[in-house]
């Protein structure tokens, strides 16, 4: 079963208990409910509960640890995730976005190497390292809150800002098969 329709089984079961059944397993269900619905909140909801976990992409996996972390209730951690939405459908982004949120409204502080717009904008603060990659990075080349930072002129803000922007290009290469996704011993050469 996946983690929404999880979800919905078990808001159901209430409805159907006794009394004295809902005194006995109103906890649990509370319990359980509230890890699924910490699942779901991070965008794993289509994720099925018999899912073996050596499977899962590493975003997935990120994104279980931060739902498990946010089920624990912890305060006055530091938690740094590396691009948490990577793989992450778009229409999820907002909830993977407010999840950050709860965590740092916990007490925590939230650090997330990203490079998601809707994730940038959302920010408290914005710290772009450069100039370069590797040995030609480190420095702080930007921060600040995000009209700051769209003030700095940074490549990073001139993107976020919309002064520059990546083309589309205007012919994209053609597949070697018709059928791109099919495999080699599927072919008929």
């Amino acid at each position: 079963m996946a983690v929404d329709q999880c979800l919905r089984f078990f808001a159901e079961i209430p409805k159907k208990l006794t009394a004295r059944q809902h005194t006995i397993a109103a906890r649990v269900i509370k319990e359980i409910v509230e890890r699924l619905r910490f699942l779901s909140d991070v965008g794993l909801d289509y994720l099925t509960l018999d899912r073996n976990a050596r499977t899962l992409a590493g975003g997935e996996a990120q994104r279980i640890r931060l739902a498990t972390q946010i089920g624990s209730g912890l305060m006055g951690c530091l938690y740094i995730l590396d691009e948490p939405s990577i793989g992450l459908h778009q229409r999820d982004n907002r909830r993977l976005i407010d999840t950050l949120v709860k965590l740092r409204d916990l007490g925590n502080t939230v650090l997330v190497v990203e490079h998601d717009e809707e994730t940038m904008r959302s920010a408290d603060w914005l710290v772009e390292l450069g100039p370069g990659a590797g040995e030609h990075g480190g420095e702080i080349v930007a921060q600040g809150t995000v009209d700051e930072f769209l003030r700095s002129g940074c490549l990073t803000a001139q993107y976020l800002a919309g002064m520059k922007s990546i083309a589309i290009p205007k012919s994209r290469r053609k597949p070697k098969t018709a059928h791109p996704l099919q495999t080699a011993s599927a072919r008929k050469d």
